[in-house]
């Protein structure tokens, strides 16, 4: 039975999940943490660190039992939801580091989904804006790492280009953007920890 569970979709998974197996969430578990662990330690200081954001995730998904409708498969999902966790993450670190007397009530998270929501178009808006100013090679190269979550082994087999030249032009296009972002707290975060929220 097992052998057999395991090919199953995402979405059957999930069904079986929520009639009460337990073992199809196992599978799901396997079949994803790698991929987002993966994920979010491109994106995080240290191993720790992305464990923890990774089990953060796949433990809230274990939460949605009977909240979450899977239509095909989880991917986008979960990676929305690293995604979101990463950001997260850089933004309490951020907020850590100002002192208290500088935070005003504007600058206080209280406004809800919808001023969140707000807050991301414009800071997507700018980070979008930074990056099609980068050259049209830097462009694709930064895409395809960022928002199409390929490796870099994976981006020069496409591009024809060496692993070694991927990894320069994404470091230099970071340390590009950075410095271009450097006004914007909560964009480099974005740069770091997302490629688009919607």
């Amino acid at each position: 039975m097992t052998k057999v569970i395991k090919d199953f979709s995402d979405r059957l998974l999930w069904d079986e999940y929520q009639g009460g197996n337990t073992g199809a969430y196992d599978i799901l578990f396997k079949r994803y943490h790698d991929p987002i662990f993966n994920y979010a330690l491109k994106n995080v200081p240290d191993r720790e660190i992305a464990e923890e954001l990774t089990l953060d995730v796949m433990l809230r998904l274990w939460q949605k039992k009977g909240d979450l409708v899977i239509e095909t498969d989880l991917r986008p999902y979960l990676f929305r939801s690293i995604k979101n966790a990463i950001y997260n993450y850089y933004r309490k670190k951020i907020l850590s580091t100002i002192p208290i007397d500088l935070l005003t009530l504007q600058d206080t998270p209280v406004g809800g989904a919808t001023d969140d929501k707000l807050k991301y178009v414009e800071l997507e808006k700018i980070y979008h804006q930074k990056l099609n100013e980068l050259s049209p090679q830097r462009q694709k190269i930064f895409r395809m790492s960022r928002e199409r979550n390929m490796t870099y082994a994976q981006i020069a087999e496409e591009t024809g280009l060496s692993v070694n030249t991927i990894e320069n032009y994404m470091v230099i296009t970071l340390r590009i953007l950075r410095r271009e972002l450097s006004e914007h707290a909560d964009v480099t975060v974005m740069l770091i920890a997302l490629a688009s929220f919607f």
